[in-house]
This record gives structure tokens, sequence and C-alpha cells, in this order.
């Protein structure tokens, strides 16, 4: 009987030899993440929160509508408007007339909120516009409000409006003239020149209010004792026609128009 053929010796020093190459083979070493080793150098996370907090820092101390916190979002500063006082909107008005009128005592009285005083100057006023015949008799008919210019008429009314806030003037007192739809009674009544179930006519000039405190339009005063027919030549004169003033917003929708065209 053949006996069975034993591996040589050395056959098993060279598997356990070749077992261990395999495992060196298939062993990669251990990857050992690098640090920033260089002291100047830091890393670009801790930059980052770094420059958040200083600007989380800055905004800390700066007001969220402030001039300082529009430069630092990169915008525009942040320019809060003046509030302008009426003295100071009287004073703004120009003092335009095509006949060389003298509008600074009216203006004068407006800035001081002297509305008496600022109802005899405008009175004194439009007599001497309205012509020799006017000036002769002391008082305008209604005739003769044609010969009042334009310009003469809105600059009145701008000081007016301007020391009341738009509360009175000509062309404040037209508008109401035509809510009323031109009904004379229910427009004295609104603007308080009637008293009573009468509709009375106030007493000139004690029974008037000469301050803020008056209803809108109630100034300045036009005499219709002898008839409305003056003051419906004053609300149908040309300077207080809707075409004949054009509003701020008008004006700066008509720039902005023309400005586009050039582009």
């Amino acid at each position: 009987m053949q006996t069975p053929l034993q591996a040589p010796a050395s056959n098993g020093l060279c598997r356990n030899r070749a077992q261990r190459l395999g495992r060196q083979a298939f062993s990669f070493p251990r990857t050992v993440p690098q640090r920033f080793s260089a002291p100047s150098q830091t890393p670009p996370v801790l930059l980052i929160r770094s420059e958040v907090l200083a600007a989380a820092g800055k905004l800390d101390n700066l007001s969220l509508f402030g001039e300082s916190t529009s430069s630092l979002l990169g915008g525009a500063p942040v320019v809060e408007k003046k509030k302008v006082s009426l003295k100071d909107a009287v004073m703004a008005v120009p003092l335009l007339s095509e006949v060389g009128m003298d509008y600074t005592a009216l203006r004068n009285y407006l800035a001081d909120s002297e509305f008496r005083k600022a109802e005899d100057e405008t009175r004194a006023l439009l007599i001497q516009l309205a012509g020799e015949g006017s000036i002769k008799r002391n008082w305008v008919y209604f005739t003769e409000v044609k010969n009042i210019s334009v310009a003469d008429f809105q600059t009145m009314d701008n000081l007016w409006k301007a020391a009341s806030n738009g509360k009175f003037g000509y062309s404040v007192q037209k508008e109401i003239w035509l809510q009323n739809t031109k009904r004379w009674p229910k427009f004295f009544k609104q603007i308080d020149w009637t008293t009573g179930e009468n509709n009375n006519y106030r007493k000139w000039p004690m029974e008037f209010n000469y301050s803020l405190d008056a209803p809108r339009g109630h100034l300045p005063l036009t005499n219709a004792l002898r008839g409305t027919q003056l003051f419906q030549a004053i609300m149908e004169h040309p300077a207080f026609e809707a075409k004949a003033k054009k509003s701020i917003d008008e004006k700066a929708a008509e720039a902005a128009t023309s400005t586009l065209k050039l582009f």
C-alpha cells in the first residue's frame, strides 16, 4: 500500500509568509487629518465666523433706520425729511405779480398767523388790483375781478394755503363750492359764514373766526351782503381753474416723463 504524499515543510513556511505579505498589501496606513500648523494661517471657517461677529457688534451700536446702518449694508444714506413750519412755508412762497404789487405785508401777517390783519390786507390788495374804479369807491365790483391777473391771484392764494396747511384760500373755497354743486346756502353753511336755521350771515368782522380752528375754507372773506356775483366772479377766475395750477405731483410726473424721453 502506497503511503500518501506529504507536502514539504517548506510549503507551510511559504504559505505563512504569503499571508503576512497579503495582510500588509491590503492594509493601508490610517490617514490623520492635517491641521493648520502655520501660526499665521487661520482656517476659513474661523475667518467667516469672526467677520459675522464683528458685523453683529457694529449693528448693536447702530439704529436700524439710521444713516450708518444703510452705509453698512451698502445702500445710500437715509435722509430724514425735515418738518417745515407754517412760517417757513409762507416765507418760501414766491411773491409774483404782473403789476408790481408788493405782497410783503400780507406774507408777514400770514407768517405770524395774524389772520385778522391778513384778511384786511387781502381786501385792500384786491381793491388796488381791480383798478381805479374800485379804488375810488373802496370796494370791488364783480365785473372788475377780471382785471386781476392770474399770477397776482395765485400769489395771494398760495400765501393763504401755506399759512394754513391747505385749509384757507380761494382755491380751497372753490373746491368746497363745487362739492356743493355751486349751491350758495350749503356752501356758506359748510364754511361757517351763516348761522341758525335761517342761514343768517355772520356780522362782520367780529363774528368770524380768525384762527386755524376755523372750518376749512372759512378765510379769506368776501362780502356777499350785496349778492354772490362778486364771489362767483372770484371762484370762476382763470387763476383757480383746474388747468391753471399744477400740483406738485403733476409737476413731478411731468419731470419724470421728460427724463424718460432722454433714454
